[in-house]
């Protein structure tokens, strides 16, 4: 399985790079492939375009929205790591999200919310869920809610709180058990 883990944020000081980097090492720790998407490294610009996404057929007209549509089509499921800014998720997670369209059909989403406040992140990621259901995917039930994440990890970004590995082992055998269910009905747009 390839499966790729998104990075909702691109904030200077971010803590949610800790539980990314966590879950890219967790997958890969399994014997699957994945990748940190990081728009901080591979920024998109505003869609603005006058095309909507499922009508440009997997052409885009910006060099990193190109690459993001190729790590998003070969994915077989997404963990989105989901940033809470004002009870909800980020701009540039959604811009992320509306750049694309039928990379993400039929395929299921795990969330990884992180948050400075005790619920994790819990309201952005339940805003997700329609979003996603949007694109014929969907969000698997379980979720890890990092909050407070200077709780759960030191200033080097080591996981200090184990009771998150639980949630995260729950959470990534899901993904992996719907993502092979879901592969033979997926549409091949390769």
């Amino acid at each position: 399985m390839y499966i790729p883990v998104i990075l909702g944020s691109v904030r200077e000081g971010r803590r949610s790079i800790d539980p990314a980097k966590l879950m890219v090492e967790r997958i890969k720790a399994m014997g699957h492939e994945s990748v940190l998407v990081d728009f901080k490294e591979m920024p998109l610009p505003f869609f603005d375009s006058a095309v909507v996404p499922v009508a440009m057929k997997g052409v885009y007209p910006n060099e990193n929205a190109q690459k993001w549509s190729g790590i998003a089509l070969k994915a077989d499921a997404f963990v989105l790591v989901v940033s809470e800014y004002n009870h909800g998720y980020s701009a540039v997670l959604k811009n992320a999200l509306d750049w694309l369209y039928m990379e993400f059909s039929k395929k299921p989403f795990g969330m990884v919310g992180v948050s400075d406040g005790k619920f994790g992140a819990m309201r952005a990621m339940e805003q997700l869920r329609s979003v996603i259901e949007n694109f014929g995917a969907f969000a698997i039930r379980e979720v890890v809610p990092f909050g407070p994440v200077q709780d759960a990890f030191d200033q080097s970004g080591k996981l200090i709180d184990e009771s998150y590995n639980k949630k995260i082992e729950g959470l990534l055998t899901n993904l992996v058990e719907f993502a092979g269910a879901m592969k033979p009905i997926r549409p091949n747009l390769n």
